[in-house]
């Protein structure tokens, strides 16, 4: 149909409305009374980035906030301003001084051949633009009225700092449902699709045509389903529902979506079971101690995830133990003795750096020592952060599971043994009350998937982070839009891997959950319980949605649906099967 777009799904929800096209060069002509020099937008850029950060890591999303504490130490790159300067010395404009130094390191980034390094080419151009809007007095670019973002691709630094109120969805013809941007769209609740080729052309045709209100172009935006309908008339909606329906897509109309999450969000005290009374956990990731209230107004039967790294990111020394005890003292204490409390030791490394767990710079952190491996070179954050666990937990009559993010050997599991015993005899010597700690991994690299059964006998929970494991098993950035289709989780290979994670622990007796993107996707959920997961753990507004899909299905059903994903040729054919069992 005309001016329907398919892509892939990256943040949940419907929405229909204007539409406002993002231009990276474009804003508002301002009319200052003077020029501000290149130094000064420099510093006022890096302030407002950094002030955009700590807005970030407030609300608990510290992987976003790190993207923009990034781009404020851009912001003042000296070779940056340099060459900027070097332009306007030749005669060219600030503005377009800084943009063509922008340009200029983008392309030398985007040649190195590496796709982390080439993936900061974006920021740089953000950070460019930036500071040309700055120089010439423009305003930020933002709508006039509540209406859906559209572009090749939105940097997350302009996405941060849309007022929500007139920001209704996210449709992006670029980009993958793991990217920054994406990420950042569902932590702020906006309905968001990625992928979409062909939708600034479709764009470009809709100059008129009978849209669904005035003034538009208009779009309706379906982001569990992966369609952007440009310029809608009101029979063409209800045929693409219809079709969506017949296709086995998990698109409806927002009327009957909306009623959907509002009665399972009434459901709320109801135990997670299939409709033939299979029980699965069903628990929360939260990012900081707050988020504990909004999980449990959810549903949420514990707590699956509790990611500590906001707690060590953004500062100059390690918190205190006694800071840390606080943290995690709060959420023990709110879900209770009788519910668990997953606390993943802080995953340092990667794209997320502190100065004082820093060691030698690395080609690929990805690939470097990150997560467990960070304590063969110091022991003493993870013991410190083990402490404070323990002790927090005797003093909220908790036992409380602790868990090792990036277990990729069984040696790294004896270490975390080894810093489970040295935390818990350190607090013995000194008289101190310690709960025992229950020990948990994260299984995201393929080898742990492999040597599930032997790391089973060494711990006493795996839990699966799909989010890397993907990116690891099929060698797929997940910030690499042109390999959003090597991002799915869905993916056979990746799901081979659970299985094997499931099949190891099931003879060591140990659970297995899972607490990456996965747990909370519609068609995750299905092919996840027929392979066996005992524990979802998933973001707290995805909680109403998975307990309302579990108790509509049957275990024979999950368990053929399973078993048909594992010998599909590609995760699009297993959404379509899952899709299918959904629509009955």
């Amino acid at each position: 149909m005309t001016g329907v777009i398919r892509g892939l799904p990256a943040a949940p929800g419907v929405v229909t409305g204007p539409v406002w096209r993002y231009r990276g060069d474009a804003g508002v002509p301002g009319s200052a009374a003077a020029e501000p020099s290149l130094a000064t937008a420099a510093r006022v850029a890096a302030e407002r980035l950094r002030a955009l950060a700590a807005d970030l890591r407030a609300h608990g999303r510290p992987d976003e906030a790190g993207i923009l504490e990034a781009q404020a130490l851009m912001a003042t790159d000296p070779a940056l301003l340099g060459d900027a300067d070097r332009r306007i010395a030749l005669g060219e404009s600030a503005d377009a001084a800084i943009r063509a130094s922008g340009t200029s390191a983008a392309a030398r980034l985007t040649a190195a051949g590496d796709p982390l390094i080439a993936a900061r080419a974006a920021d740089v151009l953000d950070v460019a633009d930036r500071l040309a809007r700055l120089l010439t007095g423009a305003a930020p670019v933002a709508p006039e009225r509540p209406s859906i973002a559209v572009a090749d691709d939105l940097p997350p630094s302009v996405l941060a700092e849309l007022p929500g109120r007139l920001l209704l969805g996210v449709a992006l013809e670029g980009g993958s449902p793991t990217a920054h941007t994406a990420i950042l769209a569902r932590a702020r609740g906006v309905p968001a699709v990625v992928g979409l080729g062909g939708l600034m052309a479709s764009l470009d045709a809709a100059s008129g045509g009978d849209v669904m209100a005035d003034g538009g172009p208009m779009a309706y935006l379906d982001g569990d389903a992966g369609i952007v309908f440009v310029a809608p008339t009101e029979a063409g909606l209800h045929a693409v529902v219809a079709a969506a329906r017949e296709d086995g897509m998990p698109g409806t109309s927002p009327v009957s979506r909306i009623v959907a999450v509002a009665t399972a969000e009434a459901d709320t005290a109801r135990p997670c079971a299939t409709a033939d009374g299979r029980r699965v956990l069903l628990a929360a990731n939260i990012d900081r101690p707050e988020d504990a209230e909004r999980a449990l107004a959810a549903g949420a039967e514990g707590v699956g995830l509790f990611r500590t790294e906001g707690l060590f990111l953004g500062r100059a020394e390690p918190p205190s133990e006694r800071e840390q005890g606080d943290a995690y003292g709060r959420v023990m204490a709110a879900f209770g003795p009788d519910r668990p409390v997953v606390i993943r030791l802080a995953d340092i490394g990667g794209d997320k750096a502190v100065p004082y767990i820093a060691g030698p710079a690395e080609a690929n952190p990805f690939l470097g020592v990150r997560g467990i491996r960070t304590a063969r070179r110091d022991r003493r954050p993870y013991l410190a952060q083990l402490r404070a666990i323990a002790t927090a937990a005797a003093a909220a009559g908790s036992i409380p599971w602790a868990m090792a993010p990036m277990v990729a050997t069984l040696a790294d599991a004896e270490l975390f043994r080894e810093l489970r015993d040295e935390a818990l005899d350190s607090l013995g010597a000194t008289g101190v009350s310690a709960a025992p700690l229950r020990l948990g991994a994260m299984v995201e690299v393929p080898s742990a998937a492999l040597l599930a059964g032997q790391l089973a006998r060494r711990v006493d929970l795996l839990s699966v982070g799909t989010n890397d494991l993907t990116q690891y098993t099929l060698a797929a950035d997940r910030g690499n839009a042109a390999l959003a289709d090597l991002q799915d989780a869905l993916h056979p290979a990746v799901l081979r891997l659970v299985r094997a994670t499931i099949e190891g622990a099931s003879a060591a007796g140990i659970p297995v959950a899972v607490c990456g993107e996965l747990a909370g996707d519609p068609d995750g959920v299905l092919v996840l319980v027929g392979l066996g997961v005992d524990e979802l753990s998933a973001d707290p507004a995805s909680i109403p949605g998975i307990r309302s899909t579990l108790a509509s299905v049957r275990m024979p059903d999950l368990r053929a649906l399973a078993e048909a994903a594992l010998q599909a040729p590609d995760a699009r054919t297993v959404r379509r099967l899952a899709a299918e069992l959904r629509a009955g």
